[in-house]
């Protein structure tokens, strides 16, 4: 499944619209009807806007598993709350690289 097909679906899970999605992510409705329908390339950071507005992680978007569960932000936020004091600074900027995409 395409990237732009699970934001559709997940669009439709959460019941909200293109205008909705545009809010929630910081970018134009034009701008989103275009990436959606492939006509234009969404650049990383667009990724991530989806990603954020949709409460999930750019590797569900990304990976081209359809096993991929849907993992929302929510999850993620509690786990590095549970155990955040025993991270150092240089671990916790290292998951927040692994959320956002930008690490390995």
């Amino acid at each position: 499944m395409t990237w732009q097909a699970k934001v559709k679906q997940l669009m439709a899970i959460k019941g909200i619209n293109q205008k909705q999605l545009s809010q929630l992510s910081s970018i134009t409705e034009a701008s989103v009807s275009r990436y959606l329908k492939g006509e234009r390339t969404a650049r990383l950071d667009i990724i991530v806007n989806f990603a954020k507005a949709l409460n999930v992680t750019t590797e569900y978007l990304l990976n081209d598993d359809e096993e991929t569960e849907i993992r929302p932000y929510a999850e993620i936020a509690t786990a590095i709350a549970r155990n955040g004091g025993s991270l150092t600074a240089e671990e916790k900027n290292s998951l927040i690289a692994m959320i956002l995409g930008s690490g390995d």
